[in-house]
């Protein structure tokens, strides 16, 4: 045995298991989950607080804020949507169902 495999052997068994099999994919689920959530909710307040400073720098208090904070919103959830909707077009490609062309 080379040098080169016994670090190689080294590298391997030293590296973090892979998010593979039953409880890989649920710690990721919960991971892209809890990301979402984050997206989901401080989006939509960040961009609604620069829309209450221009408010109160232009002295129409709600306007900005209301204006910004629904478009943030639905900025949000149309990228999600689409996200939503690729994934599982990859997800439909990869199963046994999957339109593929034998070859």
């Amino acid at each position: 045995m080379e040098l080169r495999e016994k670090v190689a052997g080294l590298t391997r068994a030293a590296a973090a298991p892979a998010a593979t099999g039953e409880n890989g994919d649920l710690y990721n689920g919960a991971g892209e989950g809890l990301s979402r959530a984050f997206e989901l909710a401080l989006t939509p307040a960040i961009i609604g607080g620069f829309g209450y400073l221009l408010d109160r720098w232009l002295g129409l208090l709600p306007v900005f804020t209301i204006i910004f904070f629904l478009v943030a919103v639905f900025g949000v959830a149309v990228r999600m949507y689409y996200g939503y909707a690729a994934k599982m077009k990859e997800h439909d490609a990869a199963g046994p169902w999957g339109n593929k062309e034998t070859a």
